[in-house]
């Protein structure tokens, strides 16, 4: 079993906080907020750190969970990094490609693991999806569509670009880029189109895949209140798919099916018990587990940098007016 320091108690790190306690693979777990207030509503049987430095100097812990803003992921993860503990991030990795090299050539290094909270991967709906489309059973891969409409945009840290390090595309339009690129596989080319360009409030996003398969984003933060739509559908040439959208389903502003697929002029429905916070929860064990048996985790900092220069390429297409290739 392993040791793990929690940094930062907000919304996504109290998700991180139950998955960490239901872990199988942590035994000590030390936490770590500027807010006392949220610290000691929060800590239950677990420590608690001052600061990232009194982490650091723990030596019961090996691990620490980086849950802060975009712009604090690189000054904690390499402090980490140079104090030989392994990382895990959420998402996105960094705000750069430059600090994603950061992180990478300090973990190679030090010989430490950094890991990336790439959550959706884990939601079973989203898993089944990707099993059918690797099994052939939609037959050829055609167009892969999704949605992201929210009702009102996010407010504190995340409405600030300097510290999100863009608009909708580095905050919920995330999951959206590595679910496409896990269904579709590798990315020959990308296309954006933005309102304004890493501030974004409106954008649409295309990608090549090198299979020939087109997929595309389509976010916007203009909808009426209530509203978070993330529904995903595949098209293949034998059947298609739609899964009506893990926030979605988890925010109340769907009901099931959880997935639904069209084939030979039918429709197949298929529920699921999990959801949003079961698919971050599944993440973090990973990830523990992972550095507890020695392996690799299941979200590299490879895949993570793959992400953000996804992002940076739809950044500079917006900007710039053009296709860019990967």
């Amino acid at each position: 079993m392993i040791g793990v320091g929690l940094v930062g108690l907000g919304e996504i790190g109290q998700v991180h906080l139950k998955g960490l306690r239901e872990s199988a693979h942590v035994g000590y777990l030390s936490i770590c907020d500027l807010d006392t207030d949220l610290v000691e509503r929060s800590r239950g049987d677990d420590r608690v750190a001052a600061s990232l430095d009194e982490m650091l100097a723990d030596e019961n812990i090996s691990v620490i969970d980086v849950c802060l803003p975009h712009h604090l992921h690189a000054p904690y993860a390499l402090a980490a990094i140079a104090a030989g503990k392994h990382v895990l991030l959420e998402k996105p990795m960094a705000m750069t490609l430059d600090e994603c090299d950061q992180f990478i050539e300090a973990a190679d290094a030090a010989g430490v693991t950094v890991g990336v909270s790439h959550n959706q991967l884990f939601y079973e709906p989203h898993h089944h999806l990707a099993e059918m489309i690797d099994s052939g059973s939609l037959g050829d891969l055609r167009a892969i569509r999704a949605r992201l409409a929210i009702g009102g945009k996010y407010g504190a840290w995340r409405s600030d670009p300097d510290q999100a390090g863009g608009g909708l595309v580095m905050d919920a339009g995330v999951h959206r880029m590595y679910v496409l690129e896990r269904l579709g596989g590798a990315v020959k080319a990308v296309t954006a189109v933005m309102d304004e360009p890493r501030r974004e409030d409106l954008y649409t996003i295309l990608f090549e895949f090198e299979s020939g398969a087109l997929g595309t984003i389509d976010a916007t933060y203009h909808g009426p209140d209530g509203l978070f739509d993330d529904q995903i559908e595949v098209v293949g040439t034998d059947a298609i798919v739609k899964v009506t959208g893990c926030e979605a389903l988890f925010e109340g502003y769907a009901s099931g099916p959880a997935m639904a697929m069209w084939r030979d002029g039918s429709w197949v429905e298929r529920d699921t018990d999990d959801n949003w916070a079961g698919s971050v929860k599944a993440s973090v064990d990973r990830f523990c587990a992972a550095v507890d048996s020695g392996g690799e985790p299941p979200v590299t900092a490879a895949d993570g940098r793959r992400i953000v220069a996804l992002i940076d390429a739809a950044y500079r297409s917006a900007a710039e007016g053009r296709r860019i290739e990967m």
